[in-house]
């Protein structure tokens, strides 16, 4: 009878630890995606030059900024990114075309009259910056660069919009800015 007592008290220690481990994790994690939404950074660690006020705007501007930001953030947690002195100096670019982008983006909209043009290819770009992440990340070193290389120019000036996004009808963001 004891054996078993003592395993049914293990049980219930070790149930106790995993909960408490679940909680901290939700409790830190809830924490740093807080940090990052309430931030300006542009890029992780680095303030853009966007108004502050576009944390939480629902301005077409400002959601493009915040896709920019989030579309950072997902390139950031590639763990290849961090090792390799060429990819870094890829993600150095790329930092550097995205805080172009969020300029053209920032001085489009304090134009009094906006133009859809610019817009449409600002949001081609952002759309171009958001499918990087999901194309780098298992991709060969050599497929990575060609493929933030051929972001950055997309960037810069796409020459054409970013494939099309199967359609479901059932997803709330279908009339995101493109």
């Amino acid at each position: 009878m004891d054996v078993a007592w003592l395993i049914v008290v293990a049980a219930v220690v070790v149930a106790v630890l995993m909960l408490l481990g679940g909680l901290w994790f939700a409790y830190d994690s809830n924490k740093r995606v807080r940090r990052f939404a309430r931030s300006t950074d542009l890029v992780p660690g680095k303030p853009g030059r966007a108004p502050a006020e576009w944390t939480t705007a629902t301005v077409p501007e400002a959601v493009l900024h915040r896709r920019i930001r989030y579309a950072m953030g997902l390139v950031y947690e590639n763990p290849s990114l961090r090792s390799d002195d060429e990819l870094l100096a890829a993600r150095g670019r790329l930092d550097d075309a995205v805080f172009e982008l969020d300029d053209r983006l920032i001085a489009a909209a304090a134009m009094p009259e906006k133009s859809s043009d610019t817009l449409r290819d600002i949001g081609w770009s952002v759309r171009w910056l958001e499918l990087l992440p999901g194309e780098i990340f298992y991709a060969s070193k050599t497929k990575a660069l060609a493929d933030i290389d051929a972001t950055i120019a997309n960037l810069r000036r796409p020459v054409e919009p970013p494939p099309e996004e199967p359609e479901n009808p059932d997803d709330p963001d279908n009339d995101r800015i493109l």
